[in-house]
């Protein structure tokens, strides 16, 4: 039985998120669809952190004053440059939680409704049998006393 079955929450420590990822056995879409969440709250969580701490390095490496002819200037835009590759893993971060998700519908679209579609298809097919049914509208009539559509 997986998490998926449980109801949890998923967790906002990322440590947590990674031992959730790890307990996952594919046996149904609905661990694909609790792999998909997963990988997207760690794909935030990472992307969040890493950049601010882009942010928060750049704002440290800034304030180095460097030599004096300079008046810092030098600083700010090695402080840019160095920031700049944290940013680029925060955006990977970011494809990394979008991944999870475009693989979830890449898996609906190409498996859960060709299945979908052979069963509605089937259905036509077979028609009605007659017999006894409760809750059918007959054709043509406005619905079943009771309902906001009253028979007069």
């Amino acid at each position: 039985m997986s998490d998926s079955d449980s109801g949890e929450k998923l967790g906002s420590n990322l440590s947590q998120l990674i031992q959730q990822l790890e307990k996952i056995e594919f046996t149904s879409d609905r661990d694909l669809y609790q792999y998909a969440r997963i990988l997207r709250a760690i794909g935030m969580e990472l992307h969040m952190r890493i950049g601010m701490d882009a942010d928060m390095i750049g704002a440290i490496l800034a304030q180095y004053k460097g030599t004096w002819w300079t008046f810092g200037a030098q600083s700010k835009i090695r402080a840019k440059l160095v920031s700049a590759h944290l940013r680029g893993g925060a955006s990977a971060a970011k494809v990394l939680g979008l991944s999870g998700i475009k693989m979830y519908a890449s898996f609906v679209k190409h498996f859960i409704q060709p299945e979908i579609e052979a069963e509605r298809k089937a259905r036509e097919g077979k028609g009605k049998k007659p017999g006894f049914s409760i809750g059918d509208k007959p054709k043509g009539a406005p619905g079943r006393p009771g309902e906001a559509g009253r028979a007069a």
